[in-house]
């Protein structure tokens, strides 16, 4: 009984972690995402799962639970961006996690990103390395989230760099008072957007211990489908890019020429060749030499 109670009041004394989870349609997977989060070493956190306009069961599945820090709440659909911020105004946490509905957590997730904070004052947010998998099949191949360098790779695409916001754990208070939230004109370039201007707020680091995060790859994913809305995501995210002024003076040329550039050949991809053209032109008054080098080795 006394090691009941000194369990107890450890819980009691660890800071609350928000686990904001936005779901459209994911009934299916939300089960195995929430026993990953479930089983985890840490116990003193709440799971806000967002119900954004879902017409597959998933209040009834959420009922199947009856864990209470498991807490509920339905919108109309507004998108996945609306359903995170919807979900960090309703959480009640030190720290926050906007965690998607068909990732998983390993063992030690929530520990190790949640000492790390304790530990080290400075650094706003923190996040791991990552497996993608697909079914029962792990692929081993090295993924992880931003560095501190963080700006840089997801501008220029780092091939081992993935943005996936259920890799993060942020100080609320950071989110807060830096008014912080996911774009609601964006959805699957959202989180490349959010990580820039946490970055440009705050420091971040990386953990390379326990605590990896499950990323699933799913075929029904927008950003595994070259799609016109796919192509019209990332314009607008460059947009927005621009328009907000994220960008670093030292990075901006490339980095712009670099955004031109592909969306020329996604627009020719989808036989808009009016755009495609128009991003070409801005592309090659960025970088004429770097433009002609692209297209000699297509």
């Amino acid at each position: 009984m006394q090691n009941f109670f000194r369990g107890l009041q450890q819980v009691m004394e660890q800071p609350l972690i928000s686990i904001v989870i936005p779901c459209y349609n994911g009934s299916a997977l939300i089960g195995e995402t929430l026993g990953s989060i479930l089983s985890q070493d840490l116990h003193n956190f709440e799971i806000i799962v967002v119900d954004d306009g879902s017409s597959d069961g998933l209040k009834e599945k959420l009922q199947t639970f009856s864990d209470e820090r498991i807490k509920y709440i339905h919108q109309d659909n507004q998108g996945v961006s609306a359903a995170r911020n919807t979900g960090l105004s309703a959480s009640m946490g030190e720290y926050v996690i906007f965690f998607d509905a068909d990732d998983k957590m390993t063992p030690g997730f929530l520990e190790i990103r949640m000492n790390t904070l304790k530990q080290n004052n400075i650094i706003q947010f923190i996040c791991g390395e990552v497996l993608k998998f697909t079914g029962n099949a792990i692929d081993n191949t090295y993924f992880r989230g931003t560095s501190p360098d963080a700006i840089r790779e997801i501008l220029f695409y780092d091939k081992d760099v993935t943005t996936c916001p259920s890799n993060y754990m942020f100080r609320k208070e950071f989110l807060l008072k830096n008014n912080l939230r996911f774009n609601r004109n964006l959805s699957s370039t959202a989180d490349k957007l959010f990580l820039i201007e946490c970055s440009l707020k705050g420091k971040s680091d990386i953990v390379k211990e326990k605590g990896k995060l499950l990323y699933r790859v799913s075929g029904q994913s927008m950003s595994h489908h070259f799609t016109e809305k796919l192509v019209r995501d990332n314009e607008e995210y460059y947009t927005q890019l621009q328009k907000k002024n994220l960008v670093p003076e030292e990075l901006k040329k490339q980095s712009m020429f670099l955004g031109n550039f592909m969306l020329s050949g996604s627009y020719s991809k989808l036989g808009k060749y009016g755009k495609a053209m128009s991003y070409a032109a801005k592309a090659f008054a960025l970088r004429p030499a770097g433009f002609i080098q692209k297209i000699l080795h297509k």
